[in-house]
């Protein structure tokens, strides 16, 4: 075994170095110094099916610094049916399945997706809680390198992983000292073993990841059997492009190696320097045996778990309508009612904020995930917005549906996150609360103005923006139907029920919520709280015939016909935006954006309304003159 293991490491060497090459592009030097610990994670350590990769109960492979990913698609192909030589030959070439970075297809071994580094961490934190709740017997491993624990996101995620007690999470640090502007000690001395230990971690070392494969396999060990109730970092020691001529060199980290040295390290490795994609027979011959002894063994020692699909067809036929006993109310606080009604129906959901879920209506009392109870509902997520998204993208992979909240304002801190979200069509809800200057007196600071245009150029991402309860009910009613990440976005101030809103007409996007004749001077576009504002200033300009549209969803209302759309919104009429942001987006269907183009100030509701022009006095006036 001992031969065969050295030669199936060093095969997985030159085809990683072979698909970078033949790619002319590429990160050679992880891929490289991380062979030794891929083959014996994939060979010896992890439960997994490589017949379909599919099996719900089995381990979890994140690579959080993605761009050794060549190293991935290479034990993949090997030891899975799901790649082909040709695939690798594809290596970062367009509609190739091995892209420069890890794109998530669970169905491929592509657990997540991963690229901005730290995020991985993070997902891995996430799938760790989603096991724990579904109670499944597995392990997450999650191998990130020097970058992704300078990034801000992986201190978040770790604090809480040790918060928790995470003992199904291990996380693998490639510990090789090099960054892409030379060695990390230009920019990072922290001692890893000391902070993870105060982090509450189990930590572990490997000192020789180059060599010394008993080692590694015995520290995996021991971090798979781990008993401290901890989670584990196993730190590993290794030399970037080990055994290259560009060893312990940053240019070895982003670019190939180029022919001459890669047909030297070829020699080395007693491969032939003429050959390229290279596979021994003794090698072809391990996997072929490993897939058949790999795939019997787990199937009889594991019981077979079967993935819960969410399922929320109904949900309109459950919850029809909000108690509600005063007339005024904010749409956060709707929102929250609404939660606490589903809560009731469905429990395979996990609802969390960042420290704000009384702001944000979204907190489950007597219902918070501990180290000691995985199976409530609310995480306290603590002050940690960035990590927050990217763990809620890894237990969404489970099937759970995760809610996350903070406030508009502060999607800045998590905009990486839900970016991955969407490029990996997570099925995800944010609940973001305090929705424009409105909010008043914190001031500009939280006072969010180009946030929805944000969110909205976001691909697969739904953004909804309810005037009222109806719109509260629609809109939950179709994000809870739907596949793909949403944003919900909430009113702090109290705004009236209009008797023109509804619920149904939601469902499309956008409607006909209020119009005096059927020959239109003006259309009037509005969400959220404006929505009544262009409403009162409609009916009271009685000279004029307006029609105000409700848009509580852009992105589903372009989804709808053609004629829909034309009998909504002509483009012969003159047509308007009314939306307390910065609001370039409307220029689609609008002649002119009725909006703010600088940031807020502090203040109360009445004073803001008053001082940025959102009132029926100023805004009648408006109008009247651009007709």
């Amino acid at each position: 075994m001992e031969n065969i293991k050295n030669i199936a490491i060093n095969n997985l060497k030159i085809i990683c170095l072979d698909m970078i090459e033949e790619a002319k592009s590429g990160h050679p030097g992880a891929a490289i110094s991380l062979s030794p610990l891929i083959f014996i994670l994939f060979i010896k350590i992890m439960n997994y099916n490589p017949i379909t990769l599919q099996d719900f109960s089995r381990d979890r492979f994140i690579l959080s610094n993605g761009h050794a990913c060549s190293v991935l698609y290479g034990i993949l192909f090997f030891i899975s049916n799901k790649y082909s030589l040709d695939d690798l030959k594809k290596f970062r070439k367009i509609n190739s399945i091995t892209h420069g970075h890890p794109e998530y297809n669970p169905e491929l071994g592509i657990e997540v997706t991963t690229g901005p580094l730290g995020q991985g961490i993070a997902n891995g934190v996430g799938m760790a809680i989603s096991s724990k709740k579904l109670k499944i017997n597995n392990k997450i491993y999650v191998l990130c390198g020097d970058g992704c624990l300078m990034e801000g996101i992986s201190y978040e995620a770790t604090s809480l992983a040790g918060h928790l007690g995470l003992d199904n999470l291990i996380l693998i640090y490639d510990d090789n000292k090099i960054t892409i502007d030379g060695k990390t000690d230009i920019c990072f001395s922290e001692n890893i073993n000391k902070r993870f230990d105060a982090l509450n971690w189990n930590v572990l070392e490997v000192g020789d990841g180059n060599n010394d494969y008993d080692d590694i396999e015995n520290k995996l060990n021991l971090a798979k059997n781990n008993d401290t109730k901890k989670p584990t970092i196993i730190i590993l020691k290794t030399n970037i492009g080990y055994g290259t001529l560009l060893q312990d060199n940053p240019k070895c980290h982003g670019s190939p190696l180029g022919i001459e040295n890669l047909k030297i390290f070829k020699n080395l490795l007693e491969f032939d320097e003429n050959k390229y994609f290279e596979i021994k027979d003794e090698v072809k011959s391990f996997y072929k045996k490993f897939k058949t002894d790999k795939s019997y063994e787990y199937i009889t020692s594991n019981e077979l778990y079967i993935n819960p699909i969410n399922n929320f067809k109904n949900i309109n036929k459950l919850i029809k309508d909000l108690e509600v006993d005063k007339d005024n109310i904010s749409t956060r606080e709707l929102s929250g009612l609404y939660l606490n009604k589903l809560i009731k129906i469905e429990s395979n959901l996990i609802i969390g904020s960042a420290d704000l879920g009384f702001s944000n209506k979204t907190l489950i009392k007597n219902s918070s995930i501990s180290k000691d109870n995985f199976e409530n509902l609310y995480l306290n997520y603590g002050v940690r917005e960035h990590s927050m998204v990217a763990i809620a993208n890894g237990i969404s992979t489970f099937g759970i549906f995760p809610i996350v909240s903070t406030f508009l304002q502060f999607i800045n801190y998590c905009l990486a996150s839900i970016r991955l979200s969407c490029l990996s069509n997570h099925k995800i809800l944010y609940i973001l609360t305090h929705d424009s200057i409105f909010l008043g007196e914190d001031g500009p600071t939280h006072q969010p103005i180009e946030h929805l245009d944000i969110l909205r150029n976001l691909p697969n991402m739904y953004v909804f923006r309810p005037c009222d309860k109806n719109e509260v009910i629609g809109s939950y009613n179709y994000i809870l139907n739907r596949e793909g990440p949403s944003s919900l976005i909430l009113s702090r101030q109290n705004l009236p029920l209009l008797e023109e809103s509804s619920i149904e007409s939601t469902t499309k996007g956008g409607y006909i919520i209020y119009e005096n004749n059927f020959f239109v001077d003006l259309i009037i576009i509005a969400t959220g709280s404006e929505v009544h504002l262009a409403v009162n200033v409609a009916k009271s300009i009685s000279n004029m015939n307006i029609r105000v549209v409700s848009m509580p969803c852009l992105e589903l209302f372009e989804n709808q016909s053609i004629d829909y759309k034309r009998k909504v919104l002509d483009r012969k009429i003159k047509t308007i935006s009314l939306e307390a942001s910065k609001s370039n987006i409307w220029y689609k269907y609008v002649n002119e954006c009725y909006d703010i183009n600088t940031f807020g100030k502090s203040g109360n509701y009445e004073d803001l309304k008053n001082h940025f022009n959102f009132n029926e006095e100023y805004l009648s006036k408006y109008i009247r003159n651009i007709i």
